[in-house]
């Protein structure tokens, strides 16, 4: 197997000194021997910043290489710069089942197979940087191999059950070492006398800089650079040093680096001066030359001379860069072609700037603003944005952006909210919105039209996340005050409004849901226009509003008015179309038309397979639809299979208690009642309405019931009808009640009723359940779908023991001729030779 070695690691630092006490008690505790192997596989190097516990990382990552078959360095200052490591490493990983879009989920894949080791069992995460213990906990796989945390905080006994190793300023003789070494001015050589004088001035500059490794490292950059004599340098730092630290910056031990920042901005270019102020307004998370550089963005004027001509000069920008460089004011990775600086840097380049100049503070978090914003596609529904949008996310925040009134600044952060929530990104998309809702709530007031638009992602992230109760209050009051201070015209509040009829749907309000829609769309057709995206998405929506009614035919002739449209748009294989051939294929199946849907449903997979499709949401649902494609045409075996991988994958990617994974099993439990095992069935079908349970909170809800009646089935095959029927007794008041006597939904449940009944020896009521069930079902789908031919055989049993003989034997010859003509050699077809009864499953309604 291949081995991995993430390339964020730093660099291997041909000057690193010292630190060998660190380094052994790192060795120990992560070593062969340790505790680590017995499940505490972490250890966290904690200190000031700008000791040295990246580069103490960084060493041993380099100095244990071989030990490890993975090595991953995972930048965590940010949640979602955590997850897009993790994302990453599991795309290198090459795993199984791993989606570059479901990203709420895929990072638990990731840490599933490192603590299971499967693929890799000697690994090293390191974790740079931890800024919120309680966040990155549910991030550390305790399994064999190792984790590293460098952190400021101190209390990893209390956060993490680990005493961490301390890493303070270098011992006097590493600090003299390291500047002997790092300075040839200073190094070993010449006569003893003259070795001693250098040993002393390396001491005495040593003492001066605090023997912070950082204010070292940077010191030693600017003499090697200047070749500036060591005791003009000290005359130049203390002179600088006494007229800086009249104020403190909010770090520990700030006035050694800073006064060497100082040392450093008498020599450098006023291009590189500028271009490194506007860079501590970013993340200390690496910069993308893509983002600074915007020649657009110079043309009006509005920025400083000097910095207008760097970012809107390529080759000026690169100048600068490595002036900086030189200097180690900042660090280059010329393979991604981005920058860093490091966040004691920006720190106390900040802190001075707000004591010296804070009017510039201002005007460079403008700057870095706009910069932002030029960044935006404009468009986050596109995938083909995502490198840009990239370019800009983790800066957000640190730069304050979240703070701006720039409504430029304000539409990409709703861009980018939406885009994290199409590649499944809930929960980063949730932390990101709620954050900077409440802020531009507070701000600028709860009718804002950028607060409201950023409200309803907000509102969709917390549905996706099951959070349906607070999804819906922030809906609802989101789309009242639209109304009221937008008009009923404004897209956001047409959003909005389709948002809280999927809310409905999702409540099992389907009528409810269906005329919302139906009242939307010449709203949408008004202001989208007909064949606009989201028009097309309100036809998909008002489909299944039907489908839910269980009014087939009207679902389908909306299902593929959309379908022409996006197919004329976007093209066959597009993932848009393909979404609509689904539905279509779903429409097929219910009107009983089962060869032609399991055929389109089949090209929909094959099409998803072909583009090597990431196996998200969508696609899960896809294959649940071919598993009951399958089955509906007489394949239980192959369904079976189909659906066991299908829900295996859904607990993994979506999370078990997910509404699809919930909806996946109902159909599974079915597959396995099928396939005669009943115990395994009955397992998963109490789990299953348990979940479906406490997911809704609500014991009527349809989809409750749908679990409640499959589960039913296995329990009167299991040799208690009694148990069925009660079962079946409350889904039948409920489903008339809910959804009408005339769904087919609830004539479903008469049939199951009816089967429970006549096993119980009540004939009568079992006869009179059925007699009523066909007659729905031929009315509403037809005398020969395949559910009114199963109520027919049924039928044919219950009218036998009622002493309806010829009744029963004409039905019955009627029922074999229609599966002849449409089901031949179905199951159900030999069941009825045979005398058998036909069990019907209920589908969860789709959400």
């Amino acid at each position: 197997m291949e081995p991995i070695w993430g390339r964020e690691i730093p660099f291997r630092n041909p000057h690193f000194t010292g630190r060998d006490r660190e380094l052994d008690m790192l060795r120990a505790s992560l070593g062969a021997t340790s505790q680590a192997v017995l499940g505490h596989p972490l250890q966290p190097l904690y200190g000031m910043g700008g000791v040295g516990k990246t580069e103490i990382a960084a060493e041993y990552c380099h100095r244990h290489a071989a030990d490890y078959d993975l090595v991953w360095w995972v930048r965590s200052e940010q949640e979602d710069t955590v997850r897009n490591a993790l994302i990453a490493l599991g795309r290198r990983m090459g795993l199984a089942e791993f989606s570059d879009t479901e990203r709420d989920y895929s990072s638990q894949i990731v840490l599933d197979a490192l603590r299971t080791g499967k693929k890799y069992s000697r690994w090293l995460l390191v974790f740079d940087n931890v800024t919120d213990p309680d966040m990155i906990r549910s991030y550390i796989p305790r399994g064999a191999g190792h984790v590293i945390i460098t952190s400021r905080i101190a209390q990893w006994r209390r956060e993490l059950n680990s005493e961490g190793i301390e890493v303070g300023a270098f011992k006097a003789e590493e600090s003299i070492d390291f500047l002997r070494r790092r300075i040839p001015g200073l190094g070993p050589g010449g006569t003893r006398e003259a070795d001693a004088e250098r040993v002393a001035e390396a001491a005495r500059l040593a003492d001066a800089l605090g023997h912070l490794p950082l204010a070292s490292e940077h010191a030693a950059a600017y003499l090697i650079e200047t070749r500036m004599a060591v005791g003009d340098y000290l005359d130049l730092y203390r002179r600088n040093a006494h007229e800086m630290l009249g104020q403190p910056v909010d770090i520990y031990y700030p006035e050694p680096v800073a006064t060497t920042w100082s040392v450093s901005h008498g020599t450098i270019s006023d291009e590189a001066r500028s271009l490194f102020k506007l860079l501590c307004f970013f993340s200390p998370e690496p910069i993308s030359e893509e983002l600074i550089v915007r020649p657009t963005l110079t043309a009006g004027g509005s920025l400083p001379e000097e910095l207008g001509r760097v970012l809107g000069d390529q080759a000026t920008f690169r100048r600068a860069v490595r002036e900086l460089a030189r200097f180690s004011l900042l660090k280059i990775f010329g393979v991604r072609n981005v920058v860093q600086v490091h966040r004691v840097v920006q720190d106390v380049t900040r802190g001075k700037m707000q004591r010296e100049e804070p009017e510039q503070v201002a005007e460079y978090r403008r700057i870095a603003h706009e910069l932002l914003a030029a960044s935006d596609p404009g468009v986050p529904d596109k995938e083909a944005n995502d490198p840009q949008y990239e370019l800009s996310k983790q800066h957000l925040i640190p730069s304050g952006g979240h703070e701006s009134a720039n409504p430029r600044v304000r539409a990409l952060i709703i861009n980018q909210v939406r885009r994290m929530r199409l590649r499944g990104g809930n929960r980063e998309g949730l932390n990101l919105g709620q954050l900077v809702f409440d802020s531009w709530r507070e701000r600028f007031g709860p009718d804002d039209l950028q607060t409201l638009m950023l409200a309803l992602e907000v509102s969709i992230c917390l549905f996706q996340l099951g959070e349906v109760e607070r999804a819906g209050q922030l809906t609802i009051d989101t789309q009242t005050r639209l109304a009221r201070t937008h008009g009923r015209d404004n897209e956001a509040y047409l959003k909005t409004a389709g948002t809280y009829s999927r809310l409905q749907r999702h409540q099992g309000n389907y009528a409810e849901a269906h005329q919302q829609d139906m009242e939307l769309l010449p709203l949408y057709e008004g202001v989208f226009r007909s064949e606009h995206l989201q028009t097309l998405n309100l036809l998909n929506n008002i489909a299944l509003d039907l489908r839910c009614l269980g009014r087939y035919e009207e679902a389908l002739s909306y299902d593929r008015r959309a379908h022409d449209e996006r197919r004329r748009m976007f093209g066959d294989a597009a993932d848009y179309t393909l979404s609509s051939k689904f539905a279509i294929a779903r429409d097929l199946r219910n009107l009983g038309r089962v060869e032609e849907s399991l055929d389109l449903i089949r090209e929909v997979c094959r099409l998803a397979e072909r583009k090597n499709h990431p196996w998200h949401a969508v696609r899960l649902q896809w294959e649940t639809e071919l598993s009951a494609a399958l089955r509906w045409v007489g394949l239980y075996e192959e369904a079976r299979q189909l659906g066991e991988e299908n829900f295996e994958r859904h607990a993994r990617i979506l999370g078990p208690a997910h509404r699809q994974t919930l909806n996946c099993a109902v159909t599974l439990v079915f597959s396995r009642t099928l396939d005669r095992d009943l115990v395994a069935a009955a397992r998963l079908g109490e789990e299953t309405l348990l979940a479906w349970e406490k997911v809704t909170g609500d014991r009527t809800h349809p989809n409750t019931q749908a679990a409640a009646v499959n589960l039913a089935v296995v329990q009167r095959l299991l040799g208690n009808p009694l148990g069925a029927s009660r079962i079946d007794q409350e889904a039948l008041d409920h489903h008339t009640s809910r959804l009408g006597a005339e769904h087919p939904g609830t004539a479903t449940v008469m049939t199951n009723l009816a089967s429970d009944l006549a096993a119980l020896g009540n004939v009568q009521r079992a006869r009179e359940l059925g007699e009523t069930a066909l007659k729905i079902f031929s009315e509403t789908l037809g005398e020969s779908h395949p559910r009114a031919l199963a109520a027919a055989s049924n039928l044919v049993l219950d009218r036998r023991a009622s002493g309806e003989t010829d009744k029963a034997q004409a039905l019955c010859e009627q029922t074999l001729a229609r599966y002849a003509e449409v089901l031949p050699d179905h199951p159900h077809a030999l069941l009825t030779q045979q005398g058998g009864r036909i069990d019907l499953d209920i589908e969860p309604m789709s959400q």
